[in-house]
């Protein structure tokens, strides 16, 4: 039987959700109690460890860096065009 249970935690990291396949409704209560066991800690070892393809929290605040210096130049060439364009106007 390929688990007979599983189980789904929220992203406050409490219990969401138990599935139990009918199946497993035949087996003795202790077995079935013992999956269920299994099912809720794996779910809750899954919650806390990330996914190893995502970005760790430093490379996301290096980007975050990267994009708060390019958002800074852009401004920066925005105002300098608008300077000239208002000079323009005035002379």
């Amino acid at each position: 039987m390929d688990e007979p249970v599983t189980a789904e935690v929220g992203e406050d990291g409490l219990l969401a959700a138990v599935h139990i396949e009918p199946r497993a409704m035949r087996l003795y209560s202790a077995e079935l109690a013992g999956h269920v066991v299994e099912a809720v800690r794996t779910a809750q070892r899954e919650h806390e460890q990330p996914p190893q393809d995502s970005p760790g929290l430093d490379a996301l605040l290096q980007r975050l860096d990267e994009l708060e210096a390019r958002a800074d130049r852009d401004f920066d060439y925005v105002n300098s065009r608008l300077d000239d364009a208002l000079r323009g106007l005035t002379e």
